[in-house]
């Protein structure tokens, strides 16, 4: 391999989200390289959520900076660079992208960082990457952010950009393969999600103190939980319809009126939790929900970890439509309308070990491990 440093500027900061494939990703190439995580950049980021969701950002986002470089494992660096939030500025775009130069060049300096591999996983990075005549420029879309209505009309021209000066494009979902594999040709490749198979595959002994105190069968969602993750006219067809069963979200609450729900006796909010949580709640829920809205965009481009996850349990997985779910139709239960997806929550009743050890084997090889071991082999002569 040509390169024995590798820079990723990460879609999401490494203290406040859940693992995303480049966080696992990372944490492998670090067992054999030298790796700098740089934390999300906030462009835009008072947009979303509210005043609640700005302060909780800014917050963030301001704890993150004060970490600025922390050595999370023997190769492994996180950072969180100085950076000014903007929407579309061309004075301030161009200071960003001096500021982003400095710091990172220093930090490589001092790390002494070599044949530098240059990982984008969100179209922002490209604020660094047009600073730098570097040409181990990698992209991977893992989502098309775009197509997200607070997204700014600066990230379709970065995401082209990006594309445009990549050697190489990586994308997990189908439906953006064949989309950039048409523009981009050969240098575009399908590298799909992995999963922490041991971690969500083991059992717990202690019930979380929030779990739903029911005899019923409770199916779990864990995400950001928004206008387009969860369908609210589902929510509220299934809190009528679906009395049998309880309904538990976990994660992140914004522009979704989960307020209409304070009083529902089966379905319940329980808010953020850790990623060494979820194996709890994993534990006791009878399975698992994707109640997403089928015909948001954003959706239908996405390859979502969460259902690799779910599957790593054995538990049945409901889900409302997207084009990925197609190749996971024989172990999961494909909802096409509101009564369909209600039904199916029925249909899981009549599960068997059989069909939980299908689940299990349907991902089996999907473990980081062998999802480095293919990407290795795609970027070597990079």
């Amino acid at each position: 391999m040509k390169f024995s440093s590798i820079v990723c500027f990460a879609g999401g900061d490494w203290w406040y989200h859940h693992p995303h494939s480049y966080n696992h990703l990372m944490v492998e190439f670090s067992k054999e390289r030298k790796v700098l995580y740089v934390n999300s950049l906030p462009v835009g980021i008072g947009v979303g959520g509210g005043k609640k969701g700005f302060f909780r950002k800014v917050k963030n986002k301001l704890f993150s900076i004060l970490r600025f470089l922390k050595k999370e494992s023997k190769n492994l660096y996180i950072f969180t660079p100085f950076f000014i939030p903007f929407k579309k500025n061309f004075i301030i775009l161009n200071i960003n992208t001096f500021l982003l130069l400095f710091q990172i060049k220093l930090i490589e300096k001092i790390l002494k960082f070599e044949d530098t591999l240059y990982w984008i996983t969100n179209p922002n990075g490209y604020i660094f990457v047009r600073g730098t005549r570097s040409k181990r420029i990698l992209y991977q879309i893992v989502d098309k952010v775009q197509e997200y209505k607070y997204a700014g009309s600066l990230v379709e021209d970065f995401d082209k950009n990006l594309c445009e000066r990549a050697s190489i494009i990586l994308t997990p979902g189908k439906v953006i393969y064949e989309e950039k594999r048409k523009e981009y040709g050969e240098k575009v490749y399908r590298l799909k999600h992995g999963v922490d198979i041991k971690h969500f595959n083991k059992n717990v002994d202690t019930i979380p103190y929030d779990f739903p105190k029911s005899d019923k069968p409770v199916f779990t969602y864990w995400g950001s939980i928004d206008y387009k993750k969860v369908d609210y006219k589902l929510l509220k067809f299934l809190e009528k319809k679906s009395e049998e069963f309880i309904f538990l979200f976990i994660g992140k609450i914004f522009d979704f009126k989960y307020e209409d729900f304070k009083d529902s006796r089966n379905i319940f909010f329980v808010g953020e939790k850790s990623y060494s949580q979820l194996p709890s709640y994993a534990t006791f829920s009878y399975g698992f929900i994707i109640p997403w809205d089928s015909e948001d965009p954003m959706n239908r481009h996405a390859s979502p970890i969460k259902l690799r996850e779910y599957l790593a349990t054995g538990k049945p997985v409901v889900t409302t439509y997207i084009p990925e779910f197609d190749e996971f139709k024989d172990v999961i239960y494909i909802s096409r309308d509101y009564e369909d997806f209600y039904n199916n929550l029925k249909r899981t009743l009549l599960d068997d070990d059989i069909k939980r050890e299908e689940r299990k084997r349907k991902i089996f090889k999907d473990g980081w491990e062998n999802v480095y071991k293919e990407v290795n082999s795609l970027i070597r002569n990079i």
